[in-house]
């Protein structure tokens, strides 16, 4: 059995806005992801954010909620309960991005509908995992 892809997600200034909101096509993408066959986490270097999963509707696509080490990060991922080192992430941090590889985003900016950020997350993966089946963004329904 292959193993699944892992991608975590941070929370604030990535998944949803300063004051609460989610940000455009995260529901989505955590749908597609998880529907094809990749695992997503959220973590936070603020906690363990079920709430965040909860009051998003979210939860059905996560495999789990964890701390984000924000200091020797492959160090601590034990200590966060995270069993195995992400394969991809999505977060506004850049050192988070150089340690282990994936998507780094801007905060969201106002207009919120015209924000398109978190599409590049497919773009991204499909380039750094060719042999994993994602759609395009073309075929996506988004």
């Amino acid at each position: 059995m292959t193993q699944r892809l892992r991608v975590f997600f941070d929370v604030d200034d990535t998944i949803r806005t300063w004051d609460g909101r989610l940000r455009p096509f995260a529901r989505d993408i955590f749908e597609v992801l998880h529907g094809s066959g990749f695992e997503v986490a959220l973590w936070s270097g603020a906690g363990v954010r079920w709430e965040v999963a909860h009051a998003h509707d979210l939860s059905p696509f996560l495999s789990g909620c964890y701390l984000k080490p924000l200091s020797r990060h492959h160090e601590r991922l034990g200590e966060c309960g995270i069993r195995a080192a992400p394969d991809h992430v999505v977060d506004d941090d850049d050192e988070i991005v150089a340690v282990f590889g994936g998507t780094l985003v801007s905060a969201p900016l106002e207009p919120l509908a015209e924000d398109r950020e978190l599409l590049r997350v497919i773009t991204d993966l499909r380039r750094r995992f060719p042999a994993h089946p994602l759609p395009e963004l073309a075929d996506l329904r988004l």
